[in-house]
């Protein structure tokens, strides 16, 4: 029987002062490498925050500006909205005023075309004439204009009477006889170079009227002319 000695192994102890002080290093490498780290973010976060006022006041200033802006291009606006409305009301006004002058125009060309009429009528007439009649349809009924003339070489007042007489058929004779129905009664008329009659004819309803006899009597001299119904037509819209 071999017997054989174990090998023995000596190991150095370690002091405990030499211990403690490894251990007291790692907390305090610890200790120093959590302290860096908490000093590199509040570091960081220190810039971050720089950063981010830095943009909110360039932000802020931004915004001022397109305020500005805003309420410049509002009072802009506003007084663009006021000359358009002056605009406006001027344009209606001119509108207005050109349409009155238009409309006074035409009623001064209608009476120079009149007066002319009525002189080239003078020069030719030897007496009291009827110038011109006609017969208007208007929503109302049916009124006339009638035009008197005399020389004004005579250059003096005339007195005279006009009858007018509407002839036609009447509903009540199956026969269709042409009969006279007097719808207007005699009217004096005063004038010293012309005058212009009007009036409403009031046609009975049983009457289909066919024409029209003026009669104008003065100083015993009698003028009768005879006119055609007009074809009825819608009034005129105003």
């Amino acid at each position: 029987m071999v017997n054989h000695t174990g090998d023995l192994v000596v190991r150095r102890r370690v002091s405990p002062v030499v211990r403690y002080g490894w251990i007291a290093a790692g907390v305090v490498s610890a200790v120093l490498g959590g302290a860096a780290l908490f000093w590199r973010g509040e570091a960081m976060a220190g810039f971050y925050a720089g950063r981010a006022a830095h943009d909110q006041a360039v932000a802020r200033e931004r915004i001022a500006r397109l305020h500005q802006k805003v309420r410049k291009l509002s009072a802009e606006l506003a007084m663009s909205k006021r000359m358009l409305q002056a605009g406006n009301v001027a344009y209606a006004s001119l509108s207005a005023a050109l349409k009155k002058s238009d409309e006074q125009l035409m009623h001064l060309k209608e009476r120079l075309g009149f007066y002319k009429t009525v002189l080239g009528a003078s020069k030719h007439a030897k007496g009291v004439a009827i110038q011109r009649f006609r017969v208007i349809h208007e929503a109302q009924g049916w009124r006339y204009h009638l035009l008197l003339v005399q020389p004004f070489a005579s250059n003096r007042w005339t007195y005279a009477q006009v009858r007018l007489t509407v002839q036609g058929k009447s509903l009540r004779h199956s026969s269709g006889a042409p009969v006279a129905s007097l719808v207007d009664t005699p009217q004096a008329v005063h004038f010293k170079y012309f005058d212009e009659v009007r009036g409403r004819l009031a046609l009975p309803a049983d009457i289909i009227p066919q024409r029209v006899v003026v009669q104008l009597t003065s100083g015993g001299h009698v003028v009768t002319q005879s006119y055609p119904w007009p074809v009825s037509t819608p009034p005129a819209p105003r």
